[in-house]
């Protein structure tokens, strides 16, 4: 259906995904515009902040005073038809393409912390509690994870997939971050849960992030050694993520991560929290969001979980873009 409407339309827009190159940050905006592409043609052009450290601490606000051109920013003078901005060092460029041409179509995805009404579309998480009429709020954040491309993965990864007997656990694991820790507790806890899988038959596809602490990753090599059946990916190698999520009969997810929770969910496969301490805060409606939608819940030694329909709020999402995008031409033709 979706490609049947992208037939209708000859001329692909120009689109921007713009942030300051952190993995996490740039997945949300890229993964928005193409899900923007299984709907009407765009060309999807890919740009990377790169600004010193004193610069980037300053408030967007500021940014935006001291430098209001996107050629500032290293951008092209020429504005896009649709800018798409993640993190805060994406705000003031977006600001300056909207000052630079009003017809570009801004959108940030985010909680930008300033009026919404500075962009066209803001695209926020729930959990963030964001309202207005530019506003769409979303389960977790948009992403990457398709269907196809998933496949395309796991296929890539065949070889090493079938090395280790089915069924598989996939771990994700994560780190501290400003609202949890990543304790030596909980990080044992999740080794046992591992053990656990293992000692019920599982093989286990682990990945580490980079917020990952090194002594954590030291035990996880250990765990590897220690036994059978173990895929340990490592900086360095290629990167089986999609593979990961592709291969595995259950995702075990650690509890901060907005982005690996959301996209595990994406699969439809059994999902389960590996907790951390700490204050969830705003997580709390996340975790709730995720638990009534698509069954999360902490693992406790029981590998099985309803079913669910996969998530897929990136489609919803770019949906929503396209007839605000719509909305906004008729006002201005």
């Amino acid at each position: 259906m979706a490609d049947a409407n992208a037939a209708l339309f000859d001329d692909p827009l120009d689109c921007w995904v713009i942030s300051d190159g952190r993995r996490g940050i740039e997945n949300q905006a890229w993964g928005l515009a193409e899900a923007l592409s299984d709907f009407r043609p765009v060309e999807i052009d890919k740009h990377v902040l790169r600004s010193g450290r004193a610069f980037s601490a300053l408030t967007p606000q500021i940014q935006f005073g001291l430098q209001s051109s996107p050629k500032d920013y290293g951008l092209p003078q020429t504005a896009p038809d649709i800018a798409i901005g993640c993190g805060r060092q994406a705000i003031a460029p977006l600001l300056a393409l909207k000052k630079s041409d009003p017809k570009c179509f801004t959108v940030y995805v985010q909680d930008p912390k300033i009026a919404p009404h500075r962009f066209d579309l803001v695209i926020a998480p729930e959990h963030d509690d964001l309202s207005g009429s530019n506003v769409e709020t979303m389960i977790g954040a948009p992403n990457r994870v398709t269907r196809d491309r998933i496949i395309k993965d796991t296929l890539a990864f065949e070889s090493r997939l079938e090395t280790l007997p089915m069924p598989r656990a996939a771990f994700l694991i994560g780190g501290p971050s400003k609202t949890f820790q990543f304790s030596r507790a909980d990080h044992d806890n999740h080794l046992a849960a591992a053990r656990d899988l293992a000692n019920q038959g599982y093989s286990l596809l682990i990945t580490p992030s980079r917020r990952t602490p090194e002594w954590a990753i030291s035990d996880y090599k250990q765990l590897a050694q220690s036994l059978p059946h173990i895929w340990l990916h490592q900086d360095g190698d290629d990167n089986p993520y999609f593979a990961f999520l592709g291969g595995a009969e259950i995702i075990l997810v650690t509890a901060e991560s907005t982005n690996m929770l959301t996209e595990s969910c994406s699969t439809g496969k059994p999902v389960f929290m590996l907790p951390l301490s700490g204050h969830a805060g705003k997580f709390e409606h996340l975790h709730k969001a995720l638990e009534s939608r698509c069954n999360l819940r902490p693992y406790s030694g029981n590998p099985i979980a309803p079913d669910y329909r996969p998530l897929n709020e990136t489609k919803r999402m770019a949906e929503r873009l396209w007839a605000h995008y719509d909305k906004r031409n008729a006002s201005i033709n």
